[in-house]
């Protein structure tokens, strides 16, 4: 590494040498997309792993890798499935072209299951008779929803309203409300819906369900996402001439003359940089640059993005309790299962997520694992008699910001009030609410930023799905 030996002397220092810091999916993705474009870059991460919220943790005594909570991409995340497939990862996930929804409890009822999945007819029409078929809404409920899908996707001045209030005002009763929007949006966006605003709610419809026949296919990882993003992303990075640092903290950002001339780490090494990017959390800037730089007025607003957590309950089962891959439960304290089952010895592995999960943080673990069993086993009744070998219930506390009315007037763009300075991660101005596509996205823009400043400008963000001509026409889009 070049080391700045004194912060006026940086003469010797290649403008071309980029340092990113933070090795999340927006970090990952602005190495690859300056990789792309044959620029190489310095990563530090102050973890021993790569994927920050989309990685995994080790487990020693059982020697196996661990994600954080189960992460997936959809058909409309256009720059994920870049990525992805930049680094040859498509065979590592499995595509789920049908969703899967477990009716709500009711008393003397059964358990059923609505299979929602795309008829023969162009966007928006594709899933028209699927949403028909959802068991556990009435013919006056589906009708209510109908037309408040329509409602939404024409709305084009969102304003400053919460998703929970537009409902009510367009028409939308509770038992509408609790089964199919809450379920939909709490799960995409990590919110409850009195605090999603209605833009961002908007663009998981248009995006996901109504624009594009394949925009809301999940594509699930079917390999730990150590592997996924830290072994096979990483070393795709280390071939192309990416320097990657782990367990190396950065304590600050050096300036010089409004410039960004390197970064100190946590063991007092200072390295010499032309460009830099701080692909961090929000809260992780106050640490890294000075207080002047925050009071700018484009990140005067950053300490006010709030953030929501996911919980996540791991089971390692004996042997499955239903062949499904997936599923999306109404109406319980469980919202997605996910199957990992072990093609080698029949074992099952299962994971349980719960979006919003401030209800959970406060809680007994035990005491959630075992009401998730107990959802299951409500269920599935067959797995009453399944051995559970081990679970686990894990909470990321800060695993996205919250989509909140006029959120995204906080949200700074990559490129800093500092010319040679670039902020990267799921939070800055992207198009796009808190997700994987959100940081990929986020990485891509820094990277073309820094390809501007070096006199290489040209565009690395791949575009949206297109919507279908009747979708625009319906919609007026």
């Amino acid at each position: 590494m070049l080391l700045v030996k004194a912060l006026d002397d940086t003469s010797t220092v290649s403008e071309t040498r980029v340092i990113i810091v933070g090795g999340g999916l927006a970090g990952l993705a602005t190495a690859a997309g300056l990789a792309t474009r044959g620029l190489a870059s310095t990563l530090f991460e102050s973890r021993p792993r790569l994927g920050g919220r989309a990685g995994s943790f080790h487990e020693a005594s059982q020697n196996e890798w661990i994600d954080h909570c189960q992460h997936v991409s959809l058909g409309c995340c256009t720059n994920l499935n870049w990525l992805l497939q930049q680094v040859g990862l498509n065979d590592r996930l499995r595509q789920d072209r049908t969703l899967h929804f477990v009716s709500p409890p009711s008393a003397g009822s059964p358990t059923q299951i609505s299979h929602l999945r795309a008829g023969p007819w162009p966007a928006p029409f594709h899933l028209l008779p699927a949403l028909g078929r959802l068991v556990f809404l009435d013919r006056r409920q589906r009708r209510e929803l109908r037309r408040g899908l329509v409602a939404l996707a024409r709305t084009k001045d969102c304003g400053e309203e919460p998703i929970a209030d537009w409902l009510r005002r367009h028409g939308q009763s509770q038992p509408t409300i609790d089964h199919f929007w809450q379920v939909i949006l709490v799960s995409a966006l990590s919110e409850t819906l009195d605090r999603i605003a209605v833009s961002h709610a908007r663009h998981v419809f248009v995006t996901g369900f109504l624009g594009h026949r394949r925009g809301w296919e999940l594509q699930v990882p079917t390999v730990p996402l150590e592997k996924l993003y830290g072994i096979d992303l990483g070393g795709w990075l280390t071939n192309h001439g990416v320097e990657v640092h782990g367990s190396t903290g950065v304590r600050r950002v050096i300036f010089a003359d409004d410039l960004a001339v390197g970064v100190e780490l946590r063991d007092g090494t200072k390295v010499a940089a032309g460009q830099v990017v701080l692909a961090v959390p929000p809260h992780r800037l106050a640490d890294l640059v000075s207080d002047d730089l925050l009071a700018d007025p484009q990140l005067a607003g950053v300490n006010q993005i709030d953030t929501a957590p996911i919980a996540a309950v791991h089971f390692w089962l004996d042997r499955p309790f239903t062949t499904l891959p997936h599923a999306v439960l109404v109406g319980r304290l469980s919202q997605w299962m996910f199957r990992r089952p072990s093609a080698e010895n029949g074992t099952d592995y299962v994971q349980v997520v719960i979006s919003a999960a401030r209800h959970v943080v406060q809680r007994d673990r035990e005491d959630v694992i075992s009401e998730v069993l107990d959802e299951l086993r409500t269920v599935w009744p067959e797995a009453e008699s399944v051995t559970v070998h081990r679970a686990r219930l894990v909470i990321e506390h800060r695993a996205v910001f919250s989509p909140t009315p006029g959120i995204d007037h906080l949200r700074p763009a990559q490129q800093s009030p500092v010319r040679n300075l670039q902020l990267a991660g799921d939070w800055t101005q992207t198009g796009w609410p808190g997700t994987m596509e959100g940081a990929v996205r986020s990485g891509l823009l820094a990277a073309e930023n820094v390809l501007a400043h070096l006199g290489q400008p040209g565009s690395l963000l791949r575009p949206d799905l297109p919507s279908s001509w009747l979708a625009r026409r319906i919609f007026r889009l």
